[in-house]
């Protein structure tokens, strides 16, 4: 089971490696809108991330993210404009060429990088419709470029809830057996918790369950989102110290005002692990001076700084994912051993809540994903 860091525009290579380094995490996930292609004053460009991952012996994937190219009010393309991956204007895949031309591109740059290609794709907002036909003669082109190529499904929430047409869409997809499989569930905000419906989980689910029993699956950008999908087989998870690395959204490719700027500031909530949620700074220290038996229970907290918080979230994340995984194929066991999970973090929220005085609780950390986990365990009969 693997946590991947994806790309943020403070692309910290170092704490990446150290991350890998603990066996936190296992790789990274490049991309041409927060890495430049060539390394510009302290940004380290996409080869130079590519190369020193490979030589530290961590998974490195360059996902190309044509899908942030079709999200209202895109603009960020300060590095992107950089890569050469469009034989027309960009964004233009209107003709069997220009899909075809798009696809070899971003394959040649995978392979001059020297990592897995992973083929772009499209947004999709529902499962039936001309865009999603679209989508799928973009994954038969980049099967006919290179069969052993992983493949990406990219959707908002009304694409994840199409019900039937989504099990149609997943289906004709499945029968171009890639050699896997990256899903991106995409919002409108990147703001934590994510705003998530139980049928969107639901679907997520049944898609991750369907895909995995033939090749491994990615859920990118799905961090403490992502656990029901693991509970479904996925083989890995998306994460990072940004919020923008732990949800796909929107906001994250809108042009930005401060130039060069990182995006603000550090995001340094602190994760808890049988919260499965996160508390600010500030309410951890309302916790630990109010109750410090409750503050005990929890576990440890990590020391004061965005990098200690990153190093703890990845740490308690792994945790998670681990305890669900080790049930192996047993998937029954998964989706039990992910439900008691969520009951016991619903019973320490209302305690948490009310000495801290956290504004969100379980109704935002847990209770969303736990009825889509439980739509799906009814679908697979348990």
């Amino acid at each position: 089971m693997s946590i991947l860091i994806e790309d943020s525009p403070r692309n910290l290579l170092t704490w990446i490696i150290q991350a890998v380094k603990a066996g936190d995490a296992d790789g990274a996930v490049i991309s041409p809108f927060a890495s430049p292609l060539q390394p510009l004053r302290h940004r380290r460009g996409a080869e130079v991330m590519a190369r020193g991952l490979l030589s530290e012996g961590a998974q490195v994937w360059f996902d190309a993210q044509t899908h942030a190219l079709q999200m209202a009010g895109v603009g960020d393309f300060r590095y992107y404009q950089e890569y050469d991956f469009w034989a027309g204007s960009r964004g233009d895949l209107t003709t069997a060429p220009l899909r075809q031309g798009h696809i070899s591109r971003v394959f040649a740059f995978q392979d001059h990088l020297e990592v897995s290609k992973l083929a772009p794709t499209i947004l999709l907002h529902h499962a039936e419709t001309q865009s999603s036909e679209m989508a799928l003669d973009l994954a038969k082109d980049a099967i006919d470029q290179a069969s052993d190529c992983w493949i990406t499904i990219a959707g908002t929430a009304p694409f994840w809830e199409s019900g039937l047409a989504l099990d149609a869409h997943i289906g004709a997809l499945a029968q171009l057996e890639p050699a896997g499989w990256f899903v991106v569930p995409v919002r409108q905000l990147a703001a934590l918790p994510v705003e998530i419906e139980a049928e969107e989980t639901h679907g997520i689910c049944r898609t991750i369950r369907a895909l995995s029993e033939n090749a491994p699956v990615h859920i990118s950008h799905g961090d403490l989102a992502g656990l029901p999908g693991v509970a479904a087989g996925a083989a890995s998870v998306g994460s990072g110290w940004d919020q923008r690395q732990r949800a796909c959204a929107y906001a994250s490719y809108a042009e930005r005002e401060n130039g060069d700027g990182g995006g603000g500031g550090w995001y340094e909530r602190v994760t808890i692990r049988d919260l499965l949620g996160s508390l600010r700074p500030s309410e951890v220290a309302v916790l630990r001076s109010q109750n410090p038996a409750l503050y005990q229970a929890l576990g440890e907290f990590p020391p004061p700084g965005p990098q200690e918080a990153f190093r703890h979230h990845v740490s308690a994340l792994r945790s998670a994912i681990s305890a669900i995984a080790d049930n192996g194929d047993d998937y029954y066991a998964r989706y039990t051993t992910l439900l008691d999970m969520y009951r016991g973090s619903s019973r320490l929220w209302p305690q948490v809540a009310a000495t801290t005085g956290s504004p969100l609780n379980a109704s935002h950390w847990v209770d969303p994903l736990q009825r889509g986990l439980r739509l799906y365990g009814e679908g697979e009969g348990w």
